[in-house]
C-alpha cells in the first residue's frame, strides 16, 4: 500500500459513524482493564521479564529451537511441517484438506497474516470462523482491527445486521446474538471434517501446543473433529512448558483480562478423546532472517500497545493492513511489505506510549524509526 492509499483508507474510515461509535465504546476502558488486571496479578510483572528472557534464549538460535520442538512434538499420528513462505503453508493445507471438506477454525493471526481463509474458500473448502469477533469479520469480508479483539470497531447494530441473515432469527441484544451464533455453530462443530487452531505458545521440552480463549469455541474446535490442524509461527517456541504457561498468562493479563476462561494444552492425540491425528504447520515468513527488526519477535501479541496508541484510538483498524498500529508496523515490514510498513509508519506520532505499556519492553518507536528511515 502506498502512502496515498493508506491516507485514503483512514479518511474513509473516519467518515463511517458506526465504526467511530463502535471503536470509541470498545476502547475507552481497555487500558483501565489492563491496569486493574496487572494490579490483581502482581506477579505478572516478574513473569513478563521471565517470558522475555525465555523468548530471547530461543530467538538466539531460531533454527535450533525449531528442531528441538519438532523432535518433542512428532509421534504417532502427529505430523510436523515447516513452511518457509505463506505459499508453502497454503500448499501443505491443500495437500491435507481436500475440496468439499468442512473446517471449523479458532482465532489465528497467522491465518490472517497469510489470508488463509480466503485461500481455502477459493479452493472449495467450507471454513467457519468460530471466534465470534472473527466470525463477524468473515461475514463483513474485512480485516481484523486488533490482534486480540478483531471486531473491536464494530457497533452492536452492525453486528446484528450481519448475523441475523445467517442465524435466521431476530436478534435483540448481545445475549441473543451470542446464543444465536452458538446454536448456528453447534451443528457445524459436530459435522466438521477438520478443526484448525492457532497457538499462543509452544514448549520445546514437551512438544505441547498451548492456546487461550475466552469462548468455548477453542475447546470444541480442537476436540470434536477427527483431524486437527495447528497453524503457528516460529517465535512462539519457548524452552519449557512452564515458560509457555507464563507466556500465555502474561499475554492475557496485559491484554486486560483479569481472568482467562480457557487455557488449552494439546499433547495428544489420544485413543479415547479428541482428534485422531494432529498436523502442526510452523511458519517462518520472514521472521528468521530479519536481523534489523528481530526485536519484534519478542512480541507476545497482547495488543496493549495498540490500545495505548493515540492514532489507533481515533482510526483503529484503518491504520494497518493485517497487523495494525504500533507493533503492527514492524510486523507488517517482516511478514508482508516494507513499502506498506513505511506508508503506515508515516502516521506514527513517536509519542512512545506503545513502549511504555509493552510487557516485553520492546522499543517500538525505534523499530518504526528504522522503517521510516528505510534502514530495513
Amino acid at each position: 500500500m502506498s502512502y496515498k492509499q493508506v491516507h485514503k483508507k483512514i479518511l474513509k474510515a473516519l467518515k463511517k459513524e458506526d465504526l467511530r461509535k463502535g471503536s470509541e465504546a470498545a476502547t475507552k476502558d481497555e487500558l483501565k482493564k489492563r491496569k486493574y488486571a496487572i494490579a490483581t496479578h502482581k506477579y505478572s510483572l516478574d513473569w513478563a521479564e521471565d517470558v522475555k528472557n525465555a523468548k530471547s534464549t530461543m530467538l538466539f538460535d531460531v533454527v535450533s529451537s525449531v528442531e528441538k520442538f519438532r523432535k518433542a512434538f512428532e509421534g504417532k499420528n502427529k505430523y510436523f511441517y515447516f513452511a518457509r513462505t505463506p505459499q508453502d503453508l497454503k500448499n501443505i493445507i491443500a495437500e491435507i484438506i481436500k475440496p468439499g471438506s468442512t473446517v471449523v477454525k479458532s482465532k489465528s493471526m497467522v491465518g490472517e497474516e497469510i489470508e488463509l481463509r480466503q485461500f481455502m474458500e477459493s479452493h472449495g473448502i467450507k471454513i467457519y470462523e468460530t471466534d465470534l469477533g472473527e466470525f463477524l469479520i468473515q461475514l463483513a469480508n474485512e480485516k481484523p482491527a486488533h490482534m486480540v479483539t478483531p471486531a473491536v470497531n464494530m457497533s452492536e447494530e452492525r453486528a446484528r445486521q450481519l448475523l441475523e441473515p445467517v442465524v435466521g432469527e431476530k436478534l435483540n441484544d448481545v445475549t441473543s446474538m451470542v446464543l444465536g451464533v452458538r446454536k448456528f455453530m453447534r451443528k457445524i462443530f459436530f459435522s466438521a471434517d477438520f478443526g484448525m487452531v492457532g497457538a499462543n505458545a509452544l514448549s520445546a521440552d514437551t512438544g505441547s501446543v498451548i492456546f487461550i480463549t475466552n469462548e468455548g469455541n477453542g475447546a470444541l474446535t480442537s476436540t470434536l473433529p477427527d483431524k486437527l490442524i495447528v497453524i503457528t509461527s516460529v517465535e512462539k517456541i519457548y524452552p519449557t512448558l512452564l515458560d509457555a504457561i507464563k507466556a500465555v498468562t502474561t499475554q492475557a493479563i496485559f491484554s486486560g483480562f483479569e481472568y482467562t476462561t480457557y487455557v488449552h494444552i494439546i499433547n495428544g492425540p489420544y485413543d479415547f478423546y479428541g482428534p485422531k491425528e494432529i498436523h502442526l504447520i510452523l511458519l517462518d515468513n520472514g521472521r528468521i532472517r530479519n536481523d534489523d527488526l528481530k526485536e519484534t519477535l519478542l512480541c507476545i501479541k497482547c495488543g496493549a500497545c495498540q490500545f495505548a496508541c493515540p492514532v489507533f484510538q481515533v482510526v483503529d483498524g484503518a491504520w494497518g493492513y493485517i497487523y495494525t498500529a504500533a507493533i503492527g508496523i514492524p510486523w507488517t515490514a517482516i511478514t508482508n511489505s516494507k513499502e506498506t510498513a513505511r506508508s503506515l509508519a508515516a502516521f506514527c506520532l513517536e509519542c512512545g506510549k506503545c513502549r511504555e505499556v509493552c510487557p516485553m519492553k520492546i522499543d517500538i518507536p525505534e523499530l518504526i524509526r528504522k522503517i521510516k528511515a528505510e534502514e530495513v
